[in-house]
């Protein structure tokens, strides 16, 4: 393993920023899951309070808006660790580049969601939803297409490994 490593600068050298983009992006990630699992996140109704407080501004979907009154909203703390949980997924996968692809999917849906609360034709452009701003989120859905669609665990990370090995969608 150590040696596909290693080949993987010689094939693949030409993604090193991209790889350093993808290991600084797993560590914000990773940042943020052990704040929530450490901080109050998943004991208190911070996710629902947040939608709660913004559903009545959001320029969202009319589904989209029902299911967030009538699945997320109850179910705060399902999903609170599910999204903790996530970004822990995407943190430790970005960072060592093992199934980075599915890790991009994960990040793709998390930041569609988060766009679909914040509204996509917010009014000021600027949605404010846990402090997010609609660019930011639409900036993170972008890297997470762009990591997924290159495949950037090939360059500094597991992913090269199996990729030589056992060539597939997910490597």
């Amino acid at each position: 393993m150590l040696v596909a490593f290693v080949e993987s600068f010689k094939y693949v050298g030409h993604l090193i920023p991209v790889a350093c983009l993808r290991i600084f992006l797993g560590g914000y990630y990773l940042k943020h899951s052990i704040a929530a699992f450490q901080s109050d996140f998943l004991v208190k109704a911070y996710l629902a309070e947040d939608i709660r407080n913004h559903l009545p501004v959001s320029t969202a979907p009319d589904w989209f808006r029902w299911s967030l009154e009538n699945a997320v909203i109850p179910n705060w703390q399902i999903f609170a660790i599910g999204v903790a949980l996530a970004q822990a997924f995407i943190g430790a996968s970005y960072i060592i580049g093992y199934l980075v692809r599915p890790a991009a999917i994960i990040g793709v849906l998390l930041s569609a969601g988060l766009m679909g609360a914040i509204g996509v034709g917010s009014a000021n452009g600027a949605g404010n939803l846990a402090g997010i701003g609609l660019q930011a989120t639409t900036f993170m859905l972008v890297l997470h297409l762009v990591l997924g669609w290159i495949g950037a665990g090939r360059c500094l990370g597991l992913d090269f490994f199996f990729y030589k090995r056992h060539r597939g969608l997910w490597w």
